[in-house]
């Protein structure tokens, strides 16, 4: 294919309480993306939208890194980002941006005119990558499969190694999002992390995670509040982030079902339709100064590329 690609990636939510590395959801919020072939053999990126400063406009661009490993190193590209989702804050951005990349990639290279100098990478010839390819390169790329998986799958997923199976998008529920105004690395809040838990609190987790996937998959809202319960990995991340401790720890008083988004430092909540308002008021009277709160479905779609 020779023509533009249009690619809009979701943000995520992952862990959601005890489903640590394992359970993720899709938002109704995307990053969006435009990717032509560059016959001239050049590399050119461009970002904007209210979280493009910082975006790298060169090789180390997430959405290039995507699409180089699909069309190869050599490929012309012109990628134009616009970034919706905030960096660095637990929402999946970088997730967001590597599964745009891929399935931009996917469909330039089966059509054929991705650009000179492909090579014989997956994909060129009109035979692309499928979804199960797609998910290894891009666990490798990003390496957290429950942001990921939702990205690429849509809805809510159970990742494994190798593996995803969803249980579907729980129009049953909404997801209260509370956004920090400052980043955390990853890094650091997997570096907060115990080497060992007690064999009683990594019982309670499995159980608990079992149960919101069940909940998740029926849609048993009555259940949330008890099954995101987390003693596994929380505590120690808070030490880190004790504002989105406070705020968890406020909402989950008010009877909703609030964990950190992922490593934080934002927060999410998951909450039966009817009690989504209701939520909102509270993490806007809870939520830090700058912090901002949106209410959001889980979407059935995950990324998609269209050709212009």
């Amino acid at each position: 294919m020779t023509g533009r690609i249009r690619v809009r990636a979701p943000a995520t939510v992952a862990n959601l309480g005890p489903g640590f590395d394992c359970l993720g959801l899709a938002l109704d919020w995307s990053n969006e993306a435009l990717v032509e072939p560059a016959r001239d053999g050049v590399l050119r990126v461009a970002a904007e939208g209210p979280w493009a400063e910082g975006i790298p406009l060169g090789e180390e661009n997430l959405i290039v890194r995507g699409l180089r490993a699909i069309l190869g190193p050599e490929a012309g590209l012109v990628v134009w980002c616009r970034s919706l989702v905030p960096l660095g804050r637990g929402l999946g951005s970088s997730a967001a941006a590597i599964v745009a990349g891929l399935v931009a990639g996917r469909l330039l290279a089966a059509g054929g005119g991705a650009a000179p100098g492909v090579g014989a990478a997956p994909g060129v010839g009109g035979v692309g990558p499928d979804d199960a390819e797609l998910l290894d390169i891009a666990t490798a790329l990003e390496g957290h499969a429950d942001n990921v998986a939702p990205c690429l799958l849509g809805g809510v997923v159970v990742a494994g190694p190798g593996r995803a199976l969803p249980l579907g998008a729980s129009g049953a529920i909404r997801v209260v999002v509370c956004s920090s105004p400052a980043p955390l690395s990853t890094e650091a809040a997997r570096r907060a992390l115990p080497a060992t838990v007690a064999f009683a609190d990594a019982a309670s987790s499995v159980g608990r995670a079992a149960m919101l996937a069940a909940a998740l998959a029926t849609g048993a809202t009555e259940a949330l509040l008890e099954a995101t319960e987390d003693v596994l990995h929380q505590p120690a991340r808070f030490a880190l982030m004790p504002e989105s401790g406070r705020l968890v720890a406020g909402l989950r008083r008010e009877g909703f079902a609030a964990f950190p988004s992922g490593a934080g430092p934002s927060v999410g909540a998951l909450v039966p339709t009817p009690r989504a308002g209701g939520c909102e008021a509270a993490a806007r009277d809870l939520a830090p100064e700058g912090w901002s709160v949106s209410i959001h479905r889980v979407s059935p779609h995950g990324a998609r590329a269209e050709a212009e």
